[in-house]
């Protein structure tokens, strides 16, 4: 509906590049779902993760069909470490998953530079660093494609759902066609989500 068209236009405003699209009533790991389906990735291809991650990530990329390979974290930042990523490559590697933890962002530099060179996709996860920035830049922004949560532990709250980034337009069709083909939430649904949120404001607060 247009509150989800607004919603989306003010997060692509807030990013200030890209192509964004809202992926789920429910999990933003959804969107991390769609993006690896779209990127037409071998089948085998490993995904570098970083050692430390909720243990969702590692498995929706093997949901999706890929391997996922763990990669050692800055013990200062409890980010993904580039020296790390270099020594979990493989030739199997296609792509990494950097996470932006508690709103720190990863060393992306040295990331970015690994992955150019190896020809890898950058797939940034995003869920606890909405606004967060490396040197001057959105967090989001920096890779190939990213995605956002929106539950109750995220830094914005909608009850859930999750949004994709996506640098490229051809890439965030795709993401978006698979987006289209999610049932809508029953009215029912939506009241659970709604309740439940309310509980989780209440006990966290």
């Amino acid at each position: 509906g247009p509150y989800v068209e607004q919603f989306e236009a003010e997060i692509a405003r807030l990013l200030g590049t890209g192509h964004v699209r809202t992926c789920s009533t429910e999990y933003g790991r959804v969107a991390l779902y769609f993006i690896l389906r779209s990127l037409d990735l071998p089948p085998g291809s490993e995904v570098i993760v970083p050692a430390l991650t909720f243990w969702v990530v590692p498995e929706i990329v093997r949901v999706a069909g890929f391997t996922p390979v763990f990669a050692d974290i800055d013990p200062t930042t409890f980010t993904l470490s580039p020296a790390g990523v270099e020594r979990a490559l493989t030739d199997k590697t296609r792509a990494v998953l950097p996470t932006h933890l508690y709103g720190l962002s990863c060393d992306m530099d040295p990331i970015l530079d690994i992955a150019r060179q190896k020809n890898l996709k950058v797939i940034e996860d995003c869920a606890h660093s909405l606004g967060a920035e490396y040197k001057g830049r959105m967090v989001g922004t920096l890779g190939d494609a990213s995605f956002f949560s929106f539950q109750a532990f995220k830094p914005l709250n909608t009850y859930g759902g999750g949004l994709a980034w996506m640098r490229d337009a051809d890439l965030a069709a795709r993401v978006g066609a698979l987006a289209d083909a999610e049932a809508w939430p029953t009215e029912k649904k939506v009241e659970n989500i709604l309740w439940q949120g309310k509980w989780q404001h209440t006990f966290i607060r």
